[in-house]
């Protein structure tokens, strides 16, 4: 059975966590690996009926929010009430109005039914921190999740290496596999933990320093072993929920719901509509 998330120096009370501490900006130096980050408080709690889910990472594009999470973590709970909680101590959620899968099996959307307040524990990204690559270029990555902290949740901390395998040749495909730096993370549950990346500042290009996120892990069921720790998440990446927001914005205005971008999260018909306008 995999181990439960692990801290490399766990606090008093042994559970390993992020620190919700709000930054002002990262626009003057990005830290390597930096747990205060404020772009790894769009990793929520996603529960039903109050009982822990997974992890779900949370972006917004003017007034939707839209998460990502593992696909097979929602399959179970299909006509189910799902909510995000927004404080890690479970006192405040929001409702998801819908959910559904994308283009890729192994990536589940949902979207809230409001806008999170300001203020809590939960901060959407905006869509400009979604990466459209997996690529890391050698930057130092982390896997951020959600476990159980007591009656309440914390925020899970890999360190972690993405590496290619394209199957030694014979694959179309080249998957990105993540592997802990860390003996004491070999063999943990990441199962819809998102990938961050610390990209220092370009000069060259104008960009300052920035934290960005990359994909989502989900288990990995193949054999390919990069480095001497075993693999613990294959990546996959975050196109469709990038597609998502942008269509969801372009018809707020006249659509009730998300519509059915690429097959992402389908909304109901609604025969009365004029399809030509």
């Amino acid at each position: 059975m995999p181990r439960e998330i692990c801290s490399t120096a766990p606090p008093a009370n042994g559970v390993n966590q992020l620190s919700t501490r709000r930054r002002s900006c990262n626009c003057c130096e990005v830290r390597d690996r930096d747990r205060d980050a404020r772009e790894l408080r769009s990793v929520a709690p996603l529960l039903v009926h109050g009982q822990l889910i997974g992890p779900v990472t949370l972006v917004r594009n003017g007034d939707k929010t839209i998460g990502a999470t593992d696909a097979e973590l929602l399959r179970p709970h299909v006509g189910a009430q799902l909510s995000v909680a927004t404080k890690l101590d479970g006192s405040a959620i929001v409702l998801v109005g819908n959910w559904g899968l994308s283009r890729h099996a192994g990536l589940g959307l949902i979207e809230l039914a409001s806008p999170i307040e300001t203020g809590l524990d939960v901060r959407p990204l905006d869509l400009g921190a979604v990466c459209a690559s997996v690529d890391t270029q050698g930057m130092p990555a982390a896997l951020v999740g959600i476990i159980r902290d007591g009656a309440g949740f914390a925020r899970s901390w890999v360190p972690v290496q993405v590496d290619k395998d394209d199957g030694a040749g014979m694959s179309d495909t080249v998957a990105r596999l993540a592997s802990p730096l860390e003996d004491a993370h070999i063999g943990i549950a990441v199962d819809g933990a998102s990938l961050f990346a610390w990209f220092p500042a370009n000069p060259a290009l104008g960009r300052a320093g920035e934290v960005l996120v990359l994909g989502l892990a989900q288990a990995y069921r193949g054999f390919a072993k990069p480095r001497e720790p075993p693999v613990i998440a294959e990546i996959v990446g975050l196109d469709d929920l990038g597609r998502a927001l942008i269509a969801s914005q372009r018809n707020a205005e006249r659509e009730p719901e998300l519509p059915q971008v690429a097959g992402e999260i389908e909304a109901k018909p609604d025969a009365k509509r004029d399809r030509k306008g």
